[in-house]
């Protein structure tokens, strides 16, 4: 390869001498150089690199100011550089050598590509091809003003398309369809109205086994044609979809690894999990549904997603982190974790972007090879995972629209995704395992505080265990409270500690305080939640405090609220959502015993609120 003055337009315009940077100057003068690099070897007249800037807005000042760009790029290629710039009949003629492109290279790497193919050599066409894509660092001539800069990254997006639906093809006609599928379907996103992207997914998806996925993907790119173009779709389409419904569409046959080969780990696999719990007590059934899926996916090809949620306090991050903990040997590719930050309105939720940007850089991507957009992030981040078994632990998710391009798109990987509110979009359109977590059992709640305290230490006192896990309502965190001040006391007998929870002066939520550290405060951790809710639904949930018993009925709570009951299991419904009250059944519902108190409080407030307004 040339390694003399080097030029990028598949990106930012940039210009590297004896590979060092060298500066292509300000925005109008990378436009010039654009101009110029992009017609290498025949003249450009000045009034040419005049309408290439401004087109029709060019100030009297632009023939002067394309002069001053031309003397300045002289300067950054240097005196001995063997890439100039000649003054030919009133214009300028740039000269380099072609390997010192990185267009022309990737020209040269397509078309060895394309021989490669035609030659049935899918392994290395499939190869050059993707070295050919990584070549582009961003959208070409990026930041570059001018009308030329703009048609020019017209014409060369549509080469790195090409060059990524043919890499794609070659990647399904070599039977790699699950992969191919994953990152098929973000392209499909990004350009929803490109048919042979769409032809190869519904290929990719039926040989992955997933018939149904493919004809939806036809009857979606189908209306989309009409709605907008006006058009059917075209006959090689129509064609794939026919043999598709009849079962004709002809297959190749993958090829791989067997399940049972070993597979050692990635040299610099990412290990970001917090530390795992010593033990987690109680939750032996969601662990086992958890395996289960990983094993249901292992046999059929596909990733593995699931969705934990359950009230604040409930354990959420402890079981998804411990879970992943034990699962972690299955994913020897790495384990990636992020706190997405949508539990509460106090903190913005991460920017997917962002996440994605974190993620990358543990996979080795480069801050200056970074994709800008999200989809962009979201489909290098696939294709990075299409060949590896990574665990991604997505903590505290707002909605699905934070998660859905952070979740790994081929075979062998696995997302937990945890959050306060119920993720209906991620199972419907995913196929996400929900997994709800429920305050803990009697017998767990009390083996939990053995094992925190010692078993001779609760076995002394039965009677008092169980008030203080009355008390603590059977919720993790609460009771986490508990035994770390009773851990401090070990002279004090826990009848007295459960005294110290019972005394009128306390308000429930007092004895689960923390000055420490917020997130082990369960009226904190319930003010998360609370505050997501919207007017209508926290007036209820209000109202609800008025309700004498924990069980209570759609009609009871319309009663009291003086609501219609149909409105009333509308905002219910809401509740339920956010974890906040459970359903037990046609038109039932029930509430955790702290979520009661806390109600109460902020009815309370509320009442005392509109007293100090009303001048009490």
């Amino acid at each position: 390869m040339y390694v003399g003055v080097q030029f990028s337009v598949l990106g930012p315009v940039r210009l590297h001498r004896q590979g060092v940077e060298a500066g292509a100057g300000q925005p109008r003068q990378c436009a010039v150089l654009a101009s110029l690099l992009l017609r290498a070897g025949r003249p450009v007249s000045l009034s040419k690199l005049v309408d290439d800037v401004w087109g029709d807005e060019a100030p009297p000042s632009a023939i002067g100011s394309v002069r001053t760009y031309i003397y300045r790029l002289r300067q950054a290629l240097g005196e001995q550089s063997d890439s100039s710039v000649h003054l030919v009949d009133g214009g300028y003629r740039l000269h380099i050598q072609p390997d010192a492109l990185d267009l022309n290279r990737f020209k040269e790497t397509a078309a060895m590509a394309r021989e490669a193919r035609s030659t049935g050599d899918l392994a290395s066409a499939t190869s050059l091809l993707t070295k050919g894509l990584e070549m582009w660092k961003g959208v070409a001539l990026a930041g570059v003003p001018g009308p030329f800069a703009d048609q020019q990254r017209s014409v060369l997006g549509e080469l790195r398309l090409a060059c990524a639906e043919e890499q794609l093809a070659c990647e399904v006609e070599r039977g790699r369809y699950a992969e191919a599928a994953a990152e098929l379907s973000a392209l499909l996103v990004e350009h929803p109205l490109r048919e042979r992207v769409c032809g190869l997914l519904m290929t990719a998806l039926y040989g992955a086994g997933r018939q149904s996925e493919a004809l939806t993907i036809y009857h979606t790119t189908s209306h989309l044609l009409r709605q907008r173009l006006g058009v059917s779709p075209s006959p090689e389409l129509q064609q794939v979809h026919e043999r598709i419904l009849s079962g004709r569409l002809e297959l190749t046959q993958t090829t791989n690894v067997p399940k049972s080969a070993p597979r050692a780990p990635s040299p610099h696999a990412p290990a970001q999990l917090p530390a795992a719990l010593p033990s987690l007590v109680g939750r032996e059934r969601e662990q086992e549904q958890v395996e289960r899926l990983v094993a249901d996916a292992e046999a059929s090809s596909s990733v593995a997603l699931c969705t934990i949620g359950g009230l604040a306090g409930v354990g959420k991050t402890a079981f998804a982190t411990t879970v992943a903990h034990r699962l972690a040997d299955r994913f020897p590719d790495g384990q990636l974790f992020a706190d997405l930050q949508g539990a509460g309105p106090e903190v913005e939720p991460r920017a997917p972007a962002h996440v994605l940007e974190q993620f990358l850089q543990s996979l080795g991507v480069r801050l200056e090879d970074m994709p800008e957009t999200t989809q962009a992030r979201g489909l290098m981040f696939r294709g990075l995972l299409a060949n590896r078994r990574v665990l991604v632990v997505l903590d505290n998710a707002r909605n699905t629209d934070q998660v859905k391009h952070l979740l790994p798109g081929g075979p062998g990987s696995m997302a937990l995704v945890t959050s306060r509110m119920q993720l209906h979009a991620l199972v419907a359109a995913y196929q996400a395992l929900p997994l709800t977590l429920m305050p803990l059992s009697q017998a767990d709640a009390r083996s939990l505080l053995a094992r925190r305290l010692g078993a001779a230490r609760t076995a002394a006192e039965p009677e008092a265990v169980d008030r203080i896990v009355r008390l603590a309502g059977q919720l993790p965190l609460a009771l986490a409270n508990v035994a770390a001040r009773a851990a401090y006391r070990p002279q004090l007998r826990l009848a007295s500690l459960a005294n110290e929870y019972e005394a009128p002066e306390h308000r429930t939520l007092d004895a689960f305080a923390s000055e420490e550290d917020q997130a082990l405060d369960v009226r904190a951790s319930l003010t998360r939640s609370y505050r997501l809710l919207d007017t209508e639904t926290a007036a209820l949930f209000r109202d609800l405090s008025a309700c004498p018993d924990p069980l209570f009925a759609a009609s009871q709570v319309a009663d009291l609220a003086g609501r219609p009951e149909c409105r009333v299991r509308k905002v219910l419904s809401r509740l339920i959502r956010a974890h906040l009250v459970s359903e037990v059944g046609p038109g039932r519902y029930s509430w955790n015993r702290l979520v009661a108190a806390y109600a109460a409080e902020q009815a309370r407030e509320g009442l005392l609120d509109q007293g100090e307004l009303a001048g009490w």
